[in-house]
């Protein structure tokens, strides 16, 4: 094992993050959109504004850390051939349908398009959300001498991650754009029915759980067979520091707080039970970003 210098630092890591989040935001609104309609309309529209946020943000993170258009202005062209024999290249095309596809979605709600070809494009959407949130974990998995990203499980993390963090943004954000966005009726009329707000919160405690431990799961696997060289992240190091912040801020704190709102639910107050949510929201979409900084960083260290 060996060390070596980063090459890519906390601009590329955010980019990871913001794709990762964009492709499970959209899934997340468009599940919501298919199998739960207008009662939960607020969430959909939410998940599919940020996530078309999310990846516009991620590009630009990503064409900032490559420095395409200081060396080459067209040259990021050049990543659309060769399809299907690059990942670059399958990444590239995948990540521009799922862009068009969030931008369609997003028009398709905010000006209030026909609902069956909004579902149409969703269904689209989601396998495309998905490739787009796996890619940013295979991008790393096909990249040369980096043992730490080869193994199996990277993808999937990637994958439960960006779901995880694209729930909790879409909930996180409802309340954000009821204050600053009141023209945007949906958000505000469920925000000002508190109750109605706390119920949907209550009803998605259990996707986050469920997520949390499916991610925890992956986590404790990788560090179980020692895939990768992963004990690196045991060994008292800086990383490792920051690999525990991840697991106690992004996972362990939501995981309790999750338990604690779904047992306390109907003795808990619908202010203190939206307040105790926003605040696992915000811890889990630190640990996201906790985590893909460490995983990029511990690759390009050691190999």
């Amino acid at each position: 094992m060996t060390m070596s210098e980063l090459v890519w630092g906390p601009i590329m890591a955010g980019y990871l993050f913001f794709g990762g989040l964009a492709g499970g935001a959209y899934v997340v609104s468009a599940l919501a959109d298919l199998f739960k309609g207008e009662d939960y309309e607020a969430l959909s529209k939410s998940g599919t504004y940020i996530s078309l946020c999310s990846i516009l943000v991620g590009l630009v993170l990503l064409v900032l850390d490559l420095k395409r258009f200081q060396v080459a202005p067209l040259g990021i062209l050049n990543a659309y051939r060769r399809f299907p024999d690059s990942i670059l290249t399958v990444g590239t095309w995948t990540i521009t349908g799922f862009t068009a596809v969030s931008l369609v979605t997003s028009i398709l709600w905010l000006f209030k398009g026909n609902a069956l070809a909004r579902k149409i494009v969703e269904i689209v959407g989601i396998a495309l959300g998905l490739i787009t949130t796996a890619y940013t974990g295979l991008l790393l998995a096909f990249a040369r001498g980096a043992t730490f990203w080869s193994s199996p499980l990277l993808p999937w993390t990637f994958v439960v991650s960006g779901t995880l963090t694209g729930l909790s943004v879409a909930l996180f954000m409802i309340p954000v754009f009821a204050v600053f966005m009141p023209r945007l009726k949906p958000f505000l009329e469920l925000y000002t029915e508190k109750k109605r707000f706390a119920d949907m919160v209550g009803h998605s405690q259990k996707y986050v759980a469920v997520l949390i431990l499916l991610e925890l799961v992956l986590v404790i696997i990788d560090l179980a067979t020692g895939h990768g060289h992963v004990e690196i992240l045991l060994t008292g190091s800086i990383l490792s520091l920051i690999f525990l912040a991840y697991l106690m801020i992004g996972l362990v704190a939501p995981l309790g707080i999750s338990f604690y709102t779904t047992r306390m639910r109907s003795t808990t107050k619908d202010e203190y039970l939206i307040l105790f949510s926003m605040g696992q929201y915000a811890l889990i979409l630190m640990g996201g970003l906790l985590l893909r900084y460490v995983i990029l960083t511990a690759g390009q260290i050691f190999h």
